[in-house]
């Protein structure tokens, strides 16, 4: 048979991207697969490829298969075909495995079919992360001659439940053609991801004047739950801003300087917390910021025909592109406008940037979350921050749901389409929101010591959380305990938390006889060592006789009560009778006195 008949089909696997790559046979051929994934409770994936080639031609016929997979954890590779086993050819090189086959039989004629399969394990496929598994399955390149393609995944049941699939078998329990070629399944199994984070801030006064200096605390969010298990010093207050954060407050003298160490546990879930809701100034978070020049006449050329946050995330992953040369070096932070300038040159914070300047410039809020991402393989899912290797991603604001919704551009584009708009996954921890403002609060990992080469930021996984053991609220009455009917009487009603962790939507009340001051107020949430103060006042009717008063506080499930002396007006003026009569009576007995004799 003359040699050009002899038909080479390539498949290869970059990134997690399976690209079917014909030599000289486009259209020479249609291929149909199944591709089976069965995990074992090890983790360990056997893949199973079957594969059918149908000839479209007359004379020519498939000589040799290859495929490169992206990964060197490949192992017991076994081949056949009609002809029975292949030996396999096996390479690596640069992080890759190269599988060659070479076929036992020629299949000649048009409509004339190869069958063949390939087997292996592969240690990339599932991995345990803390207390979740994940499983990720390459997607694959549009190409004219698959036919079909279809994929199926089993695991053990000791995995726990699904968490997400993205995206959902379209047919079954498999996935089809065109699932496949639209990016990569993302399957995750458990219900809750918990970390450990021990984080280290440097703050200073370099003022001749005392001063107040804040730091971010990773803060609570609709998928995010914190414990603070110590914090030392003890700030002066903690307090949440517009954006949600909590920020904590130390007051430092004249040049002191001062080393903050926290250590906090967080619970990550990739579904919002029951009762979660966020409300937001639209006015605040949608105008222009620097970093986000969303009235630049670029961006809102670009902006008009994207209608939708998912339209504005497909259009930043098709957009940019990501820089692995960049995040190696000490990025500098360009913007959204810079971003599109220079699309090539693109880390997380161009990504990020990008997507929330047209969100806004399409009216749409946004923000941005600066965290810590956990990853494996930084090739993938890179964290991009220089400070403590961390990581941003936008949110966008959901009106029907009243929810921050995550999405992360960058990781999409760098898994070769790996959803990260429908869910997140259970690897993103927030410690900083900008919203109001594009560059604050600051998030931990940027309070370093000028001289400090140790990492600021740890994080690990942990296996159970501490819950708090004290009474979560302390309710403070300051008031006078006597009244004088006819005057207004000032005080204040303080309540801390003074639990572990935040308490969400506290019910306030105060309610006071004989005169109800009825005051009503609803927190949406208290972070931990956080205080609310109300102030109170009341008058009693001038005509009050006197008798006893009462100020009953209720904050969530707990009350206090203070109780006052209510006096009548009149009382006011019985010092100043005492005094004119005891003044009379000494005057009195005075006069009366002998007179000396002469």
């Amino acid at each position: 048979m003359n040699v050009k008949y002899f038909v080479y089909l390539i498949i290869g696997l970059f990134v997690y991207l399976i690209i079917p790559r014909p030599v000289v046979a486009a259209g020479e051929f249609s291929a149909d697969y199944e591709v089976a994934y069965a995990v074992a409770p090890t983790g360990t994936t056997i893949v199973t490829h079957q594969i059918t080639l149908t000839n479209k031609l007359t004379n020519l016929y498939a000589r040799e298969y290859s495929i490169v997979f992206d990964s060197t954890r490949i192992k017991n590779i076994i081949a056949y075909d009609n002809g029975g086993q292949i030996s396999p050819e096996i390479s690596q090189k640069e992080g890759k495995t190269e599988i060659k086959l070479h076929f036992n039989t020629q299949v000649v004629g048009v409509g004339k079919k190869l069958t063949f399969s390939l087997r292996f394990e592969n240690d990339d496929v599932a991995q345990k992360l803390g207390s979740i598994w994940e499983v990720h399955i390459p997607g694959i390149a549009s190409d004219a001659d698959l036919s079909s393609y279809y994929t199926s995944l089993s695991v053990p049941t000791s995995f726990g439940p699904t968490a997400y699939m993205s995206p959902p078998p379209a047919e079954g329990k498999r996935w089809n053609l065109r699932q496949m070629t639209q990016g990569g399944v993302s399957v995750a199994y458990g219900n809750q991801q918990q970390f450990l984070l021990n984080l280290s801030y440097y703050i200073q006064n370099p003022s001749v004047t005392g001063s107040s200096v804040e730091i971010a605390l990773p803060p609570d969010t609709a998928y995010q739950k914190v414990t603070i298990a110590s914090l030392n010093p003890t700030p002066k207050e903690i307090v949440r801003d517009p954006d949600g954060n909590w920020l904590a407050r130390y007051s430092l003298g004249p040049g002191q300087k001062e080393d903050v160490v926290a250590r906090l546990y967080v619970a990550l879930s990739v579904n919002p917390r029951p009762g979660w809701t966020d409300t937001v100034d639209i006015a605040a978070i949608t105008r222009p910021q620097r970093y986000w020049e969303s009235t630049d006449p670029t961006i809102i050329a670009a902006a008009k025909t994207l209608k939708t946050p998912q339209d504005i995330y497909r259009y930043v992953i098709d957009t940019l592109s990501y820089d692995y040369d960049r995040v190696n070096q000490t990025p500098i932070r360009k913007g959204a406008r810079a971003a599109l300038a220079s699309p090539t040159q693109s880390i997380c914070m161009e990504f990020t940037d990008l997507f929330i300047a047209l969100s806004r410039a399409a009216g749409i809020p946004s923000r941005e979350i600066v965290g810590y991402a956990y990853t494996t393989n930084t090739k993938l899912r890179p964290l991009s921050l220089v400070a403590d290797v961390l990581h941003s991603w936008p949110e966008y604001y959901d009106n029907e749901r009243q929810l921050w919704i995550p999405v992360d551009p960058t990781w999409a584009d760098t898994t070769g389409g790996i959803d990260y708009f429908t869910k997140l996954d259970f690897n993103h921890i927030t410690f900083a929101i900008n919203g109001e403002k594009s560059d604050y609060p600051y998030a931990a990992g940027f309070y370093r010591r000028p001289d400090k080469s140790s990492r600021d930021v740890s994080v690990t996984f942990a296996d159970i959380i501490p819950q708090s053991q004290e009474k979560p609220l302390d309710i403070s009455i300051g008031f006078p305990g006597t009244v004088i009917a006819g005057f207004e009487t000032k005080g204040n009603v303080t309540i801390g938390n003074r639990s572990t962790t935040s308490i969400q939507n506290v019910a306030i009340s105060v309610q006071s006889t004989p005169v109800d001051v009825a005051l009503y107020k609803t927190e949406e949430l208290m972070p931990p060592f956080s205080t609310i103060s109300l102030p109170v006042s009341l008058t009693i009717g001038q005509y009050f006789s006197g008798g006893t008063g009462r100020i009953l506080v209720t904050a969530g499930d707990q009350q206090s009560r203070h109780e006052f002396t209510i006096r009548p007006t009149y009382w006011l003026l019985l010092p100043a009778g005492v005094i004119i009569t005891v003044v009379g009576a000494v005057l009195l007995l005075f006069l009366k006195r002998p007179k000396p004799k002469s």
